[in-house]
Order: C-alpha cells, then structure tokens, then sequence
C-alpha cells in the first residue's frame, strides 16, 4: 500500500472483445481495386505499346509482328508484318494525308525512276508500293503514268530519298534529302505525348530493369544468409560494394552523355528529335545528381571508416537473431514477392493506358494537295480541284488510331493506387513482424 494515500498503479488489461476495425476504409479499398481492374481490362483492350514504338501502316496494321487484327472491308489488314519493322511514307510533302506502309528496310539509296524501283525491289527484295500492287507493271510502257506515283499509291512519289529508321520511321538522311520535309517527319514524331515517349522506353528497357531487380534481390538474400558467418566484414562489404557502385553508375551516365552528345553533333538532324534532346537534358542531370551523391558517400566512407569496427557487434547480434528466429525474414520476403507482382502489374497497366487507342477510319480523298493546317482537318474539295474525269475520282477510307483521351485520364488512379497498395503491403508486413 502506497504512502499518503497514493494508488497502485492500474496494469494494462488487455481488450477482452477483438473485432475488425476501420471497415469502412476496407470496403473503400476493395471498391477502388475493382475500379483498378476494370481501367486494366479497358487499356488491355485499347492500349498497345508496339503500336507506338514501331507504328503502323494505313491499313491498320502495326509494323515489325507476327498477327495484326484483321477490320472488315480491309482486306490489307491482318497481315504478318513480323519482316517489315519500318514506317515508309509514299508522298513526304503530306504526312497527314498519304499512304503509309510497313517496309523491310529503309531506301539505302535515291530512286529516281520507276525502273530504278523496281530493280530496287529485284535486288533487295523491299517493295515500296502497296502491298497488292504487282510491281512487273513498272516493267511496262505505261509505268510513267503519273497515277502510279502519288501521295494516295499505290507507288511513292519520285524521287525516294534515301533514308534512315529513326524510331522504325523512314526519315530522308541523304544529301539531297529536303530539309523541309525533314523537319516536318520529326515534328511528327514529336507530337507524341511525353508520357508515350517515357513508357515507351519503359517498354523497350524492361528486360535491363528485371535483370537489375533481380541481381538487387539476389545479393541481398546471399548478404542476409552469410550476415552471421561475416559478421567481422559484412560493414566493410557494404561500404565498399556502395563505393563501387557509386562509382560504376556515375561513370556509365557519363558515358551516356557523351555517346548522347557525339551522336547529335554527329547528325545534326537528330536535332529536330526532341525526345534525344530531352533525353540527352535528362542524362546530363542524373550524372550531375549522381557525381554529387557520389562525392558525398565517398566522404562519409572516409570519415567512418575507423568506425566501421564497431558495427559488427551490432551485425552479431543481428546475425544471432535471425539464426533463433529465422522466420523473421519470412514477412519482408512475401511482402517483395508481393511487391514485386504488384509493381509488374502497375507498370504493363500504365504502359498501356499510356499507348491507348482504339481503330478510326479516315477516307484519303486524292485531290489537290492538302495543306498541313489544324483548321483543314475536313476539307471540302472545290469544283475546281476535281478531276475533268469525274470517274476517277473516289474516297477510299484508312485505319487510324487516335487516341483514348478517357483512358489516359486513368493515369491519376493508377498513380494513386500505387502509393496506396505499397503502403498497404508493407504495414501487412510490419504487421506480422510485430505479431
């Protein structure tokens, strides 16, 4: 009994009803996963990130795959283009309008004739007119006829420039490309959206990023096995494999800004490319970032070197723990595994939903050329354009994709679900640590 009327203190019961807590906040989580599959199965449907890398032809038909969906009333859809990776334009004085084809290989050299494109075609076996043209006809007397050669096919227009893939698009690179035109297929290319261009990469670069998580993962599972055998130098270890790794990356952006750099000063048409310049802007950030906190590790390595020693009582002690206990490593573990399934679906989702489109068909009406402005986006042809021969005038429709702005709207809920189920996770694994 306590002196001047004081009282024990009241020990801790514990509760004696268990039951769920924040239900409210489950359903609310639940509800919001649903919507996170449904916005899924949606940008599975529409949203195809070849289609964007690689490009497609007028008829609906992405370049460089094995199996195209096939669109009724046009019989050149569906085609295995697994051989043709590359975009080739018949008419480069109007992008928005002419034919576009899927090709083996750019022109390796100017055509100026139409004989000239069909020995083209005997020795390299690269046709550059439409897929169902029969090519013998340039043989004939009448492949001078100028309705072989125009913006709407079935042949490109003479002289083929001589051209380079850049970005599986066939730009003109030779000397007597012509600038104008140049510039316009590269500002074409960069009216894509900057998150197209960014998960794009993602999507071209994800084998490198899975080898890197993995090797990540690997050597800290062989780290965590041998923490109660290396107990004497696992401090060292780490600051050395910091040091080094430091170090290595540093170096290799370095080296990225430079190859970035020379390749630009080399061609200066890449130039006009603003995903290499934004690119290159980009690389030439990090390795600042990465030279400063390089300098930074490398100065505090210094500095505790000489208390590194006593890290390993404390490695000891953590090494016997988890030998008495080894079922502590179970939870961070699963909660990888987890994490790691999560984050695979996150990004195949949001890469999707990035490069989301749905097939549109636009008639191509062969008339006078049209001028590249937003406000002829439905031009009426004048009397006066018309061919004398009514009859050879016709509209014949294309395939194109523009895009599913409801579905990159999505973007935002993906994002939020990403912070949500990774906090999620991890307090189901501090959850069960602590239990």
């Amino acid at each position: 009994m306590g002196c001047f009327e004081s009282k024990p203190s009241e020990q801790h019961q514990p509760t004696a009803v268990r039951g769920c807590t924040d239900i409210f906040w489950l359903v609310v989580y639940v509800l919001f996963w649903i919507a996170l599959l449904v916005v899924a199965v949606f940008s599975f449907v529409y949203g195809n990130p070849l289609r964007i890398i690689n490009g497609y032809d007028s008829f609906g038909n992405t370049c460089g795959v094995k199996s195209n969906e096939k669109f009724a009333k046009f019989p050149l859809s569906g085609m295995n283009t697994v051989d043709k990776p590359y975009v080739f334009f018949l008419d480069i004085k109007e992008l928005r309008q002419t034919l576009k084809i899927c090709v083996k290989e750019c022109p390796k050299q100017q055509i100026n004739s139409s004989m000239a494109l069909y020995q083209y075609y005997e020795d390299r076996d690269t046709k550059y007119c439409r897929y169902d043209f029969d090519m013998s006809l340039l043989k004939t007397q009448q492949s001078s006829d100028p309705k072989y050669f125009a913006f709407a096919g079935p042949c490109p227009t003479i002289p083929v420039y001589k051209s380079k893939p850049v970005l599986h698009r066939c730009i003109p690179s030779g000397k007597n490309a012509p600038l104008h035109q140049v510039k316009d297929m590269y500002a074409l290319i960069n009216s894509w959206g900057a998150a197209q261009q960014v998960f794009s990469d993602l999507y071209k670069t994800w084998p490198t990023v899975v080898l890197v998580c993995g090797l990540s993962l690997i050597f800290s599972i062989i780290l965590i096995t041998m923490l109660h055998w290396l107990t004497s130098i696992i401090s060292w270890l780490i600051c050395i494999f910091v040091a080094v790794a430091s170090i290595g990356i540093t170096g290799v952006l370095w080296w990225s800004y430079y190859k970035a750099k020379h390749s630009m000063e080399t061609d200066a048409k890449l130039s006009y490319l603003e995903e290499l310049v934004r690119n290159e802007s980009t690389i030439y950030v990090l390795a600042i970032l990465a030279t400063c906190i390089m300098i930074i590790l490398l100065v505090i390595i210094y500095y505790l070197r000489e208390k590194l020693s006593g890290l390993a009582a404390l490695f000891e002690e953590a090494g016997k723990c988890m030998i008495e206990l080894p079922g502590l490593a179970g939870p961070p573990l699963l909660a990888c595994i987890a994490l790691a399934l999560f984050l695979t679906f996150w990004v195949v989702v949001i890469v999707c939903l990035a490069t989301s489109n749905y097939p549109n068909v636009r008639p191509l009406l062969p008339f006078t050329q049209l001028k590249e402005n937003p406000a002829n986006t439905s031009v009426t042809p004048k009397p006066g354009d018309l061919p004398a021969d009514n009859n050879t005038y016709k509209t014949f429709d294309l395939v194109e994709y523009p895009e599913a702005d409801y579905l990159r709207h999505m973007l935002w809920l993906y994002i939020i679900g990403l912070i949500w189920t990774t906090e999620f996770i991890f307090a189901c694994q501090q959850l069960a640590i602590a239990g």
